[in-house]
């Protein structure tokens, strides 16, 4: 009965890639198997993709531990079976930490995965070969939430929402002081300028997937159109991609794309009768 109620994510990819997510169809999902029934894992991202396994790095959680918290975890997934074949975890710090995204340079690969209850951004490289995950610097002192560091204007920003809020700050980079300073937010009246994965060019226009959590949080991505305007950037309406029809999920949080492939986490019940249950609840309530 404790699970009845309650909410974890399912990590799924968008079928026919990100092709298939500026389609005029609707967006179909091959959800990905978990065995591993005491862990759930989130805002996934793609490290590595060949013709038989796909390596995401994810927020994990365990199930049924007291104040347990995120940790980052390397995900082996079976591309025929779409199932989670092991996961190790690469990075603990005893404070929750999730949302590790990824950065790729001179032939390094590095990772900077939210860690707002420290109150700042660090970055680490992470060693390919062995897992193993190396503090290097810190990058911004502000505790930022869903952090995305771009180039796509010719210059180095971060893309992060300041202390849990639904604006997206933009941070330029100060190099005197080797760290992320903000510059200026791009505000939304409706909760939907949250960052859900990292930017991205598609057809010659920079896209920004951002969280739309108008009626939940979670509730859907929303691939708005960046630009520059000036010295600030501007994002605009975009394609809204909402989870399955289905009893089973009422959300999706994060979307991240790499070499054709995209990958979400879809918010969903325990139950199926949990989330009914709770629906008709909602529904006489408002009647009221």
């Amino acid at each position: 009965m404790s699970k009845f109620f309650k909410k974890k994510w399912d990590l799924a990819f968008i079928r026919g890639g990100i092709d298939a997510v500026f389609g005029d169809r609707p967006v179909e999902f091959d959800t990905v198997k978990n065995p591993f029934k005491n862990h759930w894992f989130a805002d996934p991202f793609i490290l590595d993709v060949t013709d038989s396994k796909i390596i995401l790095l994810a927020e994990e959680m365990r199930i049924g531990v007291p104040q347990a918290y995120g940790r980052i975890a390397r995900l082996s997934i079976n591309r025929r079976t779409m199932r989670i074949e092991k996961f190790d975890i690469v990075l603990d710090t005893a404070t929750h930490l999730s949302f590790p995204n990824i950065l790729r340079q001179d032939g390094k690969v590095f990772i900077y995965p939210e860690n707002s209850h420290e109150g700042k951004l660090n970055l680490y490289q992470y060693d390919e070969s062995t897992g193993a995950v190396t503090f290097i610097q810190s990058i911004c002192d502000d505790p930022v939430w869903d952090a995305s560091m771009t180039d796509l204007f010719g210059r180095r920003q971060l893309l992060a929402s300041y202390q849990d809020d639904f604006h997206l700050d933009v941070y330029d980079w100060d190099e005197e002081k080797q760290n992320f300073v903000r510059s200026h937010s791009i505000l939304s009246s409706q909760a939907d300028n949250r960052l859900a994965g990292q930017p991205f060019e598609y057809k010659g226009t920079c896209y920004c997937p951002t969280q739309d959590c108008t009626t939940t949080y979670g509730g859907g991505v929303c691939i708005k159109p960046m630009a520059p305007q000036g010295n600030r950037l501007t994002l605009q309406p975009g394609k809204i991609i909402t989870p399955p029809n289905s009893l089973r999920y009422e959300g999706l949080h994060t979307l991240n794309q790499y070499k054709g492939l995209v990958v979400v986490d879809l918010k969903c019940w325990y139950s199926r009768l949990g989330r009914l249950v709770y629906k008709t609840y909602r529904s006489l309530v408002k009647k009221k």
